[in-house]
């Protein structure tokens, strides 16, 4: 993670590059063109930061803010960039930019150990569980950090 890098708000423009992150990363349960395009369109709950290295999307995380609570819908580094810091570096600009008092909720695989590991080292806590959450069957953990 040496070279330079930026963090921004995506748009519709990123989606192509967003996709192609989805369906390596989650080549079973990938989010559609249409789903991702969806969550792009600019509405004032949803927010999807990316990271962006050598014009490339490298990583994104989207969310949508739901009252005073904001819901980390979906998250993913690039497969060739995992385990190089830019999961963390793109939570925790996602996490500095909430005021105060502010709650983010999200799930996560229960046997996705390396992202619970990332949350858990940003001060998520594991709250609940909800049983055949995801297409497979998989359980996934609810996690909650409170600011």
């Amino acid at each position: 993670m040496n070279e330079y890098q930026i963090i921004r708000e995506a748009t519709i423009n990123d989606v192509s590059d967003i996709l192609k992150i989805e369906k390596q990363v989650f080549t079973n349960d990938n989010w559609s063109l249409e789903m991702l395009s969806a969550e792009l369109n600019n509405e004032n709950d949803r927010k999807t930061l990316i990271i962006v290295k050598a014009n490339e999307v490298v990583a994104y995380c989207m969310t949508r803010k739901f009252e005073n609570e904001i819901h980390i819908i979906n998250m993913a580094v690039k497969s060739s960039m995992q385990g190089r810091g830019y999961g963390k570096l793109l939570l925790k600009s996602f996490l500095d930019q909430l005021p105060i008092k502010s709650s983010v909720f999200l799930e996560v695989k229960h046997i996705n150990f390396p992202a619970i590991n990332l949350y858990l080292s940003v001060g998520f806590k594991n709250i609940s569980s909800r049983t055949n959450y995801y297409s497979d069957g998989s359980d996934a953990l609810i996690m909650c950090l409170k600011k």
